[in-house]
């Protein structure tokens, strides 16, 4: 996600275990025009077969941040013993 325009302390990232929201905001800024404040909210849904606990993020010099997340691990497949039974 391109947020060249916020610092990385100005970005909020958070999870509920079924979506990460990413909140970048900063306060106005004078530019070449005036007064600028931006904000930007995005909301994104977790796939069911990944570990919320994993989540982890990364911001480059060039603004770019990228979010990060573990597939679960897969259970091994469980034998269930059957019992025989004669009539």
């Amino acid at each position: 996600m391109d947020l060249h325009h916020y610092k990385p302390e100005e970005v909020k990232i958070t999870s509920d275990n079924t979506k990460i929201t990413i909140n970048a905001k900063h306060e106005e800024k004078q530019d070449n025009h005036g007064y600028v404040s931006r904000e930007i909210t995005r909301i994104y849904k977790l796939p069911e077969n990944v570990d919320p606990s994993s989540i982890s993020s990364t911001m480059n010099a060039h603004g770019i941040l990228n979010i990060k997340v573990q597939k679960k691990a897969l259970e091994e497949p469980k034998e269930t013993p059957i019992p025989v039974t004669f009539k």
